[in-house]
């Protein structure tokens, strides 16, 4: 066709439209409005001259005729035209038509038309109009254009999937920028229309638009999609996935990522297990995704994807060509983030371990995992949830590791996994130590079978249990083998509950049957007999007095004898306070250097409970010795902690008040008696009687007392608390040969300060409460910012104490200043504490001192 005649052309079609809408505008009744539908009706198909054409629907049938016309008309007139006709008809126009012109003409004017363009319009047309009839038009059109399943029409029509020349409008004469903004403004259109509807209709909004049905409906259309690829694969046909990239990569951006993939999710990875070219269309549709959406597009399935060997079918090798991929895989999934499903990990080191092409990088993934879990600095300033995701990650690769992997990497690897367990050893938190002791046994045991074998006593639990579930390499159980396994263990249920609910039912209507093959001989139900109260027989006398109970613990190496000496301790400390001041450090000192030699049951309870009995008894003596003797360098740690458990104990207990009348027996006696006497006939005295009738006609609108008031009694702990308290403090930053609190000895560091807040709540109710108050923040203080998580949770739990011991007038008088500046250093650790501990215990403490501030200010008027 020449310029010419295309020129002419346009200018007749563009003359018709211009006519067209002049024609509504001035329209005097519908069925003119029908008639020019009828004529633009043309340009979208061909439809037969009827008997009663006007000139101007027979001019547009004319020119219908003609595929220039119509396609002249769809690119320059089509969108325009219709923006007129939404905006522009009412509902005086619409009434007097017929549904069926209605659903054809202008209904069908969006849905047979162009479906990119009809979108595109329709979204624009929305966002512009405000609440009334053409709004909820175009509502009622986009609703159905969806329920068509127009939008796989325009996925076809951008990607070039359709067969039909005809149908792909794309316009190849723009450049790539301007196509790629084309389709950056379309794909925003498709991820914003619910939000952009809810905006506008409220609760007017249809179902459809509900971000449940939209995406479940975009999945639908983008899985066809993504088969009519195949086809064209299978075909040799060209095709460009670009487009249906963009979208799924705006639509997870959106968030909409896990929705949409847990309906495609399920169908692809059976696909893409059988089927090549779809394992191929997966790939360069997740690998056209942008860096910006990237990360969105593939977390999620990660976390859906059941076996590794799926991830390889999706992504191919997609991890060696995309740096992003490679980073999001490598990096961003393992060391910066942390899921509580495994399933991450193992889809991730599995993919990288599964394949020749993709083990170097499973490898360098492994040296960094060991470098990083065992890394000082790390495993101080990362939170315990984010170290067991690691842990998890190192035990997870055991399995991937190849024969010639080991050979070549053995001894570069042990040596530096070595060097983090020693670190994992030294660590305040038995689980940290815990999961080194593991990580050592497995991972030695995996690289150097005929080496020497590490073996740890430790304490198994569900954490245990986990890790040595994933030395093993993931098995694919299949998708269809997995439902039909939950459906069997559904079915399977529901007779089992029945059986045993018949058999309850049976055995208590006296009808259940007796089993022909029952030994009739068995024991199993007899009744055992009742052997708790049986006492051990031995033929050591237990000692009677405090004396020959230490010459037992001190001489004897009969171990029946240690062993009574040491149950009746306690008994005889309490029982006998009177000449135990001369002898009981004497007595501590025995208990304190008495070693468990023989593994006697029981010991380390019963030894702790007799020392705390002594220093209750004579607590100035005993806590004097034990607070000096702490620090002094002829004792182990374990020594240490016995301190410091006994002093802990001893102030609480200390801090208890006692009953006065505990132990009397004079009167509870004698008035039962009395209360039997009075009540042994039956009958009320004539007193009891004109009592009752007095108080039922008195009016009284109060009561006294309930219950008498509590006799006062003396703190036992107010005058021996600095003894518990100051010298606990004022050589911790010495540094002996035995013992250095600052540098190696953090366990001992973090239990000092916990023994302090106890002793420091122990104190809540002594006049001296406000210097030991001021003393132990001062302490804490300096030791605010320890690199190790156990001792700053121990700080943490020592600030609470203060706050919850001191009177909160003497905190916002007198310690103004210190616990300004603690509070600074709370919120510091809520905002930038790696460990969920300490950030927890700050947050407590923080609302700890504010309720206590504000009860006071409440109640301040009283003291003024």
């Amino acid at each position: 066709m020449s310029e010419l005649v295309k020129y002419q052309l346009e200018t007749e079609v563009k003359l018709y439209v211009k006519n067209a809408e002049y024609a509504i505008l001035n329209s005097k009744s519908p069925a003119d409005v029908t008639e020019v539908l009828k004529g633009i009706h043309g340009f979208l198909s061909t439809p037969p001259l009827s008997s009663s054409t006007t000139k101007l629907d027979s001019d547009a049938h004319i020119l219908s005729q003609n595929a220039d016309a119509q396609a002249i008309f769809l690119k320059f007139h089509y969108a325009r035209f219709g923006d007129f006709l939404l905006k522009r008809l009412s509902v005086d126009h619409l009434k007097e038509m017929s549904r069926d012109d209605v659903l054809l003409y202008i209904d069908g004017y969006f849905i047979n038309g162009n479906a990119t363009v009809a979108f595109q319009s329709l979204c624009q047309i929305v966002s512009d109009l405000g609440y009334g009839f053409n709004l909820n038009k175009c509502s009622s059109i986009l609703e159905e254009l969806l329920q068509r399943h127009r939008l796989y029409n325009i996925i076809v029509e951008e990607c070039g999937l359709c067969l039909d020349p005809d149908v792909h409008h794309i316009d190849k004469t723009l450049g790539k920028h301007e196509q790629s903004a084309i389709w950056d403004e379309l794909a925003s259109k498709i991820s914003s229309l619910p939000d952009v509807m809810v905006k506008k209709l409220k609760n007017q909004t249809s179902d459809i638009f509900i971000p449940k049905n939209y995406v479940s409906l975009v999945a639908s259309d983008i899985y066809l999609a993504l088969r009519e690829a195949r086809t064209c694969i299978q075909q040799s046909r060209d095709c460009s996935l670009e487009f249906l990239s963009r979208l799924f990569g705006k639509l997870c951006l959106s968030g909409y990522a896990a929705a949409l993939w847990g309906h495609l999710a399920r169908p692809l990875s059976e696909e893409v297990r059988e089927d090549s070219a779809m394992s191929l269309v997966c790939e360069t549709f997740i690998m056209g995704v942008s860096d910006r959406c990237i990360e969105s597009v593939l977390t999620p399935l990660m976390t859906l994807l059941p076996w590794y060997g799926v991830v390889s079918h999706f992504l191919g090798d997609s991890v060696t060509k995309k740096q992003k991929v490679q980073y999001l895989l490598c990096t961003k999934l393992v060391f910066h983030r942390y899921y509580k499903d495994v399933l991450v990990l193992q889809n991730i080191i599995g993919y990288l371990g599964s394949s020749q092409i993709r083990q170097h990088l499973f490898i360098k993934l492994l040296y960094e995992l060991v470098q990083v879990w065992g890394d000082k600095s790390s495993l101080r300033h990362m939170s315990r949830e984010q170290h067991f995701y690691i842990t998890q990650a190192l035990i997870i690769s055991i399995a991937f590791i190849t024969e010639q992997q080991k050979e070549e990497n053995r001894q570069e690897l042990l040596h530096q996994l070595m060097q983090g367990v020693q670190s994992h050893i030294d660590s305040t938190d038995h689980k940290i130590r815990r999961l080194g002791m593991i990580v050592a046994e497995n991972f030695t045991a995996h690289l150097d079978p005929d080496g020497p074998v590490l073996k740890f006593e430790y304490e198994k639990d569900e954490e245990t249990a986990l890790l040595e579930k994933l030395l093993k390499k993931p098995e694919d159980h299949g998708i269809e083998k997995l439902d039909s396994d939950l459906n069997i263990l559904k079915l399977e249920s529901e007779p089992l509950i029945k059986a045993s609910g018949s058999e309850a039912s049976g055995v208590q209507q006296g009808t259940s049957r007796v089993q022909p093959d029952l030994d009739l001989d068995s024991d199993d139900d007899l009744v055992p007999y009742d052997m708790s109260d049986d006492v051990k027989v031995t033929k050591v006398k237990q000692p009677k007095y405090i004396r020959d109970c230490m010459e037992g613990l001190i001489i004897s190496d009969d171990p029946e004898r240690v062993e009574v000496c040491l149950a009746v301790a306690e008994t005889l400390i309490r029982s006998n306070p009177d000449g135990l001041q001369e002898i009981s450090v004497e007595f501590t000192k025995i208990l304190l250097h008495l070693s468990d030699s023989l593994s006697l049951p029981g010991f380390a309870a019963a030894r702790l409970k007799a020392m705390v009995a002594l220093c209750v008894l004579h607590p100035t003596q005993v806590a004097d010795y034990l607070t000096n003797e702490f620090y002094d360098r002829n004792y182990n740690i374990r020594q240490r902690l016995d301190m410091l458990e006994v002093l802990a104990s001893a102030a609480q207990e200390l801090s208890q008040p006692v009953d006065p009348q505990k132990g009397s027996t004079d009167v509870a006696p004698k008035s039962k008696i009395q209360e039997l006497k009075g009540h042994q006939d039956g009958s009320e005295t004539w007193q009891q009687i004109v009592q009752k009738r007095i108080d039922s006609k008195t009016r009284r609108f109060a009561k006294g007392r309930t219950k008498p008031e509590p006799t006062p009694v003396p703190n036992r702990f107010a005058p021996v608390a600095g003894y518990f308290f100051y010298p606990l403090m004022k050589n911790f930053d010495r540094k002996e040969n035995a013992l250095d609190l600052l540098g190696e000895d953090v366990l001992l560091l973090g239990r000092l300060v916990y023994t302090l807040g106890m002793v420091m709540y122990a104190a809540i109710n002594i006049p001296n409460v406000r210097h030991m108050g001021s003393a132990l923040l001062e302490f804490i203080w300096v030791l605010r910012f320890h690199k190790d998580s156990g001792v700053r949770q121990a700080l943490l739990f020592a600030v609470a104490m203060v706050f919850l011991a001191v009177p909160a007038h003497y905190l916002i008088t007198d310690l103004q200043e210190e616990v300004g500046e603690t509070k600074i250093w709370l919120e510091d650790i809520i905002d930038k504490d790696p460990n969920t501990h300490c950030k927890t215990s700050a947050m407590q403490s923080l609302v700890v001192l504010e309720n206590s501030i504000k009860q006071e200010l409440e109640r301040g008027p009283e003291f003024t």
